[in-house]
């Protein structure tokens, strides 16, 4: 599980949303750019507004009034699948996943199932082990976006999926840049 890139796993996580930013300090997230970033996931956007709101509470690090988040102050650098031994080359059930993940406790159950439900096949319902790797180093984030750029892995509505594919992709592409569940030739339906 080594990498050679020196930034803490979850920092690297969190690098996913500050390198949305339009302004030069890509050391800092905004609201906005946790929002894009998560759509970029593929979530509807009610459900990336509730993500992006409790990431910023929960780790804002910049002052009391302010909801961004410096990623280099962040105390936080494991992710909570960290020291899980899993097989890159099979795949994991979500209960697979959340027994794998017990001897973190309850926030280490509780991250399995949100990879999971982020990660998961959506016809299989299982979670490939390198993608459960790629988490742990914390590159998984990117390698979703691009999987959500075409509509073969749309997520569901339970696993915090669009209501309406199409209207949703013209929507986020439109207000907010995000380019998500294109049609077959890689456009968005205008």
């Amino acid at each position: 599980m080594s990498n050679p890139d020196p930034l803490p796993p979850f920092h690297r996580l969190l690098s996913f949303y500050s390198n949305r930013s339009p302004y030069p300090s890509t050391s800092t997230i905004r609201l906005t750019d946790s929002l894009r970033g998560n759509l970029a996931l593929g979530l509807d956007f009610p459900v990336a507004l509730a993500i992006a709101i409790g990431r910023h509470l929960y780790l804002r690090n910049t002052s009391l009034l302010s909801l961004d988040i410096h990623v280099p102050s962040v105390k936080t650098t494991h992710t909570l699948l960290e020291g899980l031994e899993i097989d890159q080359k099979r795949s994991y059930s979500r209960a697979e996943l959340m027994e794998a993940a017990k001897p973190n406790g309850w926030t280490g159950v509780a991250d399995a199932v949100g990879v999971w439900a982020l990660s998961a096949d959506v016809g299989s319902g299982r979670i490939e082990g390198a993608d459960v790797v790629s988490f742990q180093r914390g590159t998984l984030l990117r390698e979703l976006e691009m999987r959500r750029k075409g509509r073969e892995q749309v997520l569901p509505l339970y696993r915090g999926g669009p209501i309406s594919v199409g209207g949703h992709s013209w929507v986020v592409g439109k207000l907010f840049g995000v380019e998500v569940y294109r049609d077959d030739e890689g456009k968005r339906r205008d």
